[in-house]
């Protein structure tokens, strides 16, 4: 019965990720990192605090995450409220104006933030000598992705070419947590599609809305499932004199 339980509640976990890196890898991620009790962290684009809220309850870590949608925030609170999740807390801030005098162990970026070497700029501001950025991006599954991906995703590059951006900028991977099909199709199927389908009903004669939902699966059936993944990649500076 408590097997049954713990998987629902994963279920339940996922349905709150904007992400396609599920909680199984996230908290494997968060265990080779050597997250624990005494763990500071900061979420920047945080969502709903999904990925505060699944560490701190594993690992016990303390937390803020940030994230300018409103309804993000107000769910995240009321789901970390109805945990009982202490430690966490969640803020309706722009993340590239949030203000910390705080330093963190480990500060999670999204690369909705801008470009690799901007989003690395903005967590290092915030984190501990010796920290880690842990990086969401997508990648391309293969050396030349169509142009439709770029088009539609803009860019997109393949593992090789960012381990060496990473390196150019001082940082070493030291772990790393992948999607997998699955919660490809959580968030593009029950999460993001169920969203606008949900738009659609009360406004049927709407043929913008209509025509965006066509092209998010096609563009997720036709390239984004073959050609595209993501990962949170666990970054540390090579030398910290840098």
């Amino acid at each position: 019965m408590n097997s049954s339980k713990d998987y629902i509640k994963t279920l339940e976990d996922n349905a709150y990720l904007i992400s396609m890196v599920p909680i199984e890898e996230l908290l494997r991620f968060g265990y080779e990192v050597g997250l624990n009790q005494n763990s500071k962290v900061l979420d920047l684009c945080c969502g709903y605090g999904t990925v505060l809220k699944v560490w701190s309850e594993a690992f016990g870590i303390s937390g803020v995450g940030v994230d300018r949608e409103a309804d993000f925030i107000f769910i995240g609170n009321e789901r970390l409220e109805k945990s009982a999740v202490e430690k966490v807390r969640l803020v309706c801030e722009d993340v590239t104006t949030y203000q910390d005098a705080e330093k963190y162990d480990v500060v999670i970026c999204s690369e909705t933030i801008g470009s690799i070497c901007d989003t690395l700029s903005l967590g290092e501001k915030f984190l501990k000598k010796g920290g880690i950025i842990a990086f969401q991006k997508l990648y391309s599954k293969v050396a030349n992705p169509p142009k439709e991906l770029i088009e539609f995703d803009g860019e997109v590059l393949p593992l090789s070419q960012l381990n060496h951006i990473f390196n150019e900028n001082g940082y070493c991977l030291i772990s790393m947590a992948s999607d997998n099909d699955s919660a490809w199709e959580r968030y593009v199927i029950n999460w993001s599609g169920q969203n606008d389908i949900n738009r659609l009903r009360e406004n049927p004669s709407d043929t913008g809305l209509k025509e965006w939902i066509d092209t998010w699966y096609n563009m997720y059936f036709d390239y984004r499932r073959q050609y595209e993944g993501q990962a949170l990649f666990g970054l540390q500076r090579i030398c910290w004199n840098i």
